[in-house]
């Protein structure tokens, strides 16, 4: 799992993201460079969380975890659901 979010990192074109994390999680924020044309649900995947358990949120607005990732700000929200 570590080689594969470092081997998103090492690429010469990278991307500057910070993550803020709500809803549950261990870690609140971290901060990642990836490669040119990197996913979401890869990072998602590669930091052991799976991808249909959160929504994440840029500039207020709901973004597809298969969209490119993009420099700026991502919150990754836990989605808890009951019956």
């Amino acid at each position: 799992m570590k080689r594969i979010l470092e081997k998103l990192q090492k690429k010469s074109s990278r991307k500057k993201i910070k993550l803020k994390f709500v809803g549950g999680f261990d870690i609140k924020e971290r901060e990642l460079e990836v490669k040119e044309g990197a996913r979401y649900y890869e990072i998602l995947l590669n930091l052991g969380i799976n991808p249909e358990t959160v929504v994440l949120v840029k500039d207020n607005v709901p973004i597809p975890i298969d969209d490119f990732v993009e420099e700026g700000e991502v919150i990754v929200m836990r989605v808890i659901s009951g019956g």
